[in-house]
C-alpha cells in the first residue's frame, strides 16, 4: 500500500512540473496530463488540487482561466460517462479533453483578433494533446503497475509435490496387492497329493488290508487312485473302469469312492474361494492404480506462468479497466495440453453491472488467445465482485441430439444415453444398453452411466474409469445382469474422437464423402474382472456425424448385413441437424419392421463444426 501511496505523490508532483512546459505560449502538457492520470481514478480531488496549484504559480492569469475551464469540462466529461455507461473509454475522455481545450483557445483567440498563427497553434495543441492522452494513458498505467509484486497462488493451490507422493505410495500398495499370486484353473500336483493322503489317512490306516493294498511292489493302487481323482478333476466323475478295476483290490472301493468325491469337492471349493480373493486383491490394486493416476493428475494439471506473462496480464488489466471492470488477483496456468486457464477477482467500479462479454473481450485481447469463460461462470460482473475463470477457447463447436423408441409393450426402455461436457473442452457421448429390457434392464445400465459419469467428472481418464466401473459390476455379482457401454469423447480443440466399445453395436461416422463405421468384439460390462479395452482414435473434419445406436436398432433393419445398410441410410441423409438425422434414422429402422418396435431403440447423433 505504501508503494502504491508513494507513486501516486509522485503522479501528483509531476502534474506541478508539467504546468511549468510551454510551447508558443500553449501549455498542451496539463489537459494531457491531467486526463491522463484522472482516468485511472488515483486520487482525484488531490490531482486537481495539485495541478490547479501548479497552473498557478506557472501559468500566466489568461492561459490559467483557459485550462482552468477545459480541465473542469474534461473532468465533468469523465464523470458523465462513468455515471451513464459505467465506464469512460480513454478515446471518449481524449476526444473531450482534445475539444475543450480547442474551444477555450479558439475563443480567446476571437476575443483577441490575432493573425492565423494563433489559430495554427491552437490546433495543434489540440492534436498534441489528443496523441499525449493516447500514449500517456498507457505510460500512467504502466507506471502504477511497475515494480508490483504479483500476487502468489494462495497456499496449498495445487500442491503438488504432496500429491505426487500419495500417488507413488498408493502405487506401491497396487504393486503388492498385484503380485499376491494368481488364480488357478485346476488343482496343483501339491495339492492333488495333498488329497491323496488326507483320503488314504482317514480310510486306509484304519483298515486290517493296509499293508496289502499299498504294498509299493505288486498293488496297483497308487494309479488307480491317481486315475480317479484325475477323472475327477476333467469331469467331476469318477472313471467306471478305474472304480471297476479297483474293486478287485480293495473291498471298500464305494467308501472310497465316497469320501474321494466329498474331499475333492472341499478342494474345488476352497480353489473357488481362493481365485475368488486373488479377484479382489486384483480389484483392490486396480482401484488403488486409479487413486495414484488422479493424484499424480492434479499434480501436474496446471503450471503457474504468471511471471513470465506479466506483460500480458497488465494488457488484461488495462483492457478491463476500459470497459469499467476493475481485475485484481491475476493468476495465469497452464496445463499439461499446454492450454491456458486465467483467474482472476473481477468487479465493477460503480454500482451497475457489466457483461462478461465485456470482460472476455478484454481478456481475449490483453492475452493474444480466444478465451472463453468457464461453463459455469455467471453472465454479468457485479460491484461486489468474484473470482472469474477463464479457459482458452475451443476449434470446434458441437450440437447433439437423440431419438428414442421403447419397446412395444414396454414401458421403460433398457437403453440410457448421456451428454457430457468436461472442463477439459472434450464432449463425452456415452451409451449403455442393459440386457434385456424393461426396469431391470433400464436400473442396471443407467447405474453404469452414472458411474462412468461420476468417474469422468472426478477427472479420471476413461480407460481408469472403465476399469473402475467394471471392478464394482463385478463386485455387485449378480448373475445375468451385464450391461454393454459405447464411449465416444470429442476433444473439441484438436476435433480427435476417442472411442470405447465394449460390447456395443457399431459406430458410425459420416463424413462428407463417404461413412466409416467402427466395430466391437468385445465382452460387456460385469462378466468378468480382466476386461479388455480397446481405443480406437479418429479425426473428426467440419461438418463430420458421429451416430452411435443401440443393438435394437441395427438387428432389426431385416438386412443380411445391417452395418453396410446403416452405411446406406447415412449416405443418403442430406440432413445438417442432427436431430433431424436422428429422427430419420429411427424412423428408417422402424419401417423395415412395419413400424414395430422390437426391441428398445436408441439413436445419438453429434455434429462437429469448426468455429
Amino acid at each position: 500500500m505504501k508503494r502504491l501511496s508513494m507513486k501516486q505523490i509522485i503522479l501528483y508532483v509531476g502534474g506541478i512540473f508539467a504546468c511549468r512546459i510551454s510551447w508558443m505560449g500553449c501549455f498542451p502538457l496539463i489537459p494531457a496530463y491531467y486526463t491522463a492520470v484522472c482516468l485511472e481514478d488515483t486520487g482525484r480531488v488531490a490531482l486537481s488540487a495539485a495541478m490547479a496549484l501548479g497552473i498557478a504559480l506557472s501559468v500566466p492569469v489568461t492561459a490559467a482561466v483557459k485550462y482552468f475551464m477545459a480541465l473542469s469540462v474534461t473532468l465533468l466529461t469523465i464523470k458523465l460517462f462513468e455515471w451513464v455507461e459505467g465506464r469512460c473509454t480513454v478515446l471518449c475522455a481524449a476526444a473531450a479533453a482534445t475539444i475543450a481545450t480547442l474551444m477555450m483557445s479558439l475563443s480567446g483567440e476571437l476575443l483577441n483578433f490575432r493573425d492565423t498563427a494563433g489559430f495554427m497553434a491552437s490546433a495543434l495543441e489540440a492534436v498534441f494533446v489528443f496523441s499525449a492522452i493516447m500514449v500517456g494513458t498507457r505510460c500512467v498505467d504502466f507506471f502504477l503497475q511497475l515494480s508490483l509484486i504479483p500476487q502468489k497462488a494462495e497456499a496449498g493451490h495445487y500442491n503438488g509435490q504432496r500429491l505426487v507422493n500419495y500417488a507413488d505410495s498408493f502405487s506401491g500398495l497396487s504393486k503388492i496387492f498385484s503380485q499376491m499370486g494368481c488364480a488357478q484353473k485346476e488343482l496343483s500336483t501339491e495339492q492333488m497329493g495333498r488329497i491323496q493322503n488326507e483320503l488314504t489317512g482317514s480310510l486306509c490306516m484304519n483298515c486290517n488290508q493296509c499293508a496289502l493294498c499299498w504294498d509299493k511292489g505288486e498293488s496297483p493302487m497308487y494309479s488307480y487312485l491317481a486315475y480317479m481323482l484325475q477323472s475327477l478333476q476333467r469331469t467331476g466323475e469318477p472313471d467306471h473302469e478305474v472304480v471297476v478295476q479297483m474293486q478287485e483290490y480293495c473291498p471298500y472301493t464305494d467308501v472310497v469312492v465316497q469320501e474321494a468325491m466329498r474331499i475333492f469337492e472341499k478342494a474345488r471349493l476352497n480353489l473357488a474361494w481362493y481365485n475368488r480373493l486373488l479377484e479382489n486383491r486384483e480389484i483392490i490394486a486396480q482401484q488403488l492404480d486409479a487413486m495414484a493416476y488422479i493424484m499424480e493428475d492434479c499434480a501436474n494439471e496446471l503450471v503457474e506462468i504468471t511471471q513470465e506473462n506479466r506483460q500480458l496480464l497488465a494488457e488484461v488489466k488495462y483492457r478491463a479497466k476500459e470497459r469499467g471492470v476493475i481485475v485484481s488477483k491475476l493468476h495465469l496456468y497452464e496445463n499439461k495440453d499446454k492450454r491456458w486457464r486465467f483467474v482472476c477477482d473481477a468487479s465493477t467500479k460503480y454500482a451497475g453491472c457489466i457483461s462478461m462479454k465485456e470482460l472476455t473481450k478484454a481478456v481475449c485481447v490483453g492475452l493474444e488467445v480466444d478465451m472463453r469463460p468457464h461453463k459455469d461462470e455467471r453472465a454479468m460482473v457485479s460491484p461486489q465482485g468474484t473470482t472469474v475463470t477463464f479457459e482458452e477457447d475451443t476449434c470446434f463447436h458441437e450440437t447433439h441430439a437423440v431419438a428414442r423408441r421403447v419397446k412395444d409393450g414396454g414401458r421403460v426402455s433398457g437403453d440410457n444415453f448421456s451428454f457430457l461436457e468436461m472442463d477439459n473442452g472434450q464432449m463425452v457421448m456415452m451409451l449403455s444398453d442393459g440386457m434385456g429390457s424393461g426396469s431391470t434392464a433400464c436400473k442396471e445400465s443407467e447405474l453404469v452411466l452414472e458411474l462412468l459419469e461420476k468417474f469422468l467428472e472426478a477427472g479420471f481418464s476413461k480407460e481408469t474409469a472403465l476399469k473402475m466401473m467394471n471392478s464394482a459390476m463385478v463386485i455387485r455379482g449378480e448373475d445375468d445382469l451385464y450391461s454393454t457401454v459405447d464411449i465416444c469423447a470429442v476433444d473439441l480443440y484438436t476435433g480427435i474422437c476417442d472411442l470405447y466399445k465394449i460390447g456395443a453395436a457399431t459406430t458410425f461416422i459420416k463424413h462428407v464423402d463417404f461413412v466409416e463405421r467402427i466395430e466391437s468384439c468385445s465382452l460387456p460390462v460385469g462378466v468378468s474382472h480382466r476386461m479388455e479395452i480397446v481405443n480406437t482414435k479418429k479425426q473428426l473434419e467440419d461438418g463430420d456425424f458421429l451416430v452411435m445406436v443401440s443393438d435394437g436398432v441395427l438387428e432389426y433393419l431385416q438386412a443380411e448385413e445391417p452395418d453396410r445398410k446403416m452405411c446406406g441410410i447415412l449416405k443418403q441423409a442430406a440432413y445438417q441437424h442432427p436431430g433431424q438425422m436422428a429422427d430419420a434414422i429411427l424412423e428408417e429402422a422402424l419401417r423395415a419392421n412395419g413400424g414395430a418396435a422390437l426391441d428398445d431403440m436408441t439413436v445419438m447423433v453429434c455434429a462437429v463444426w469448426k468455429k
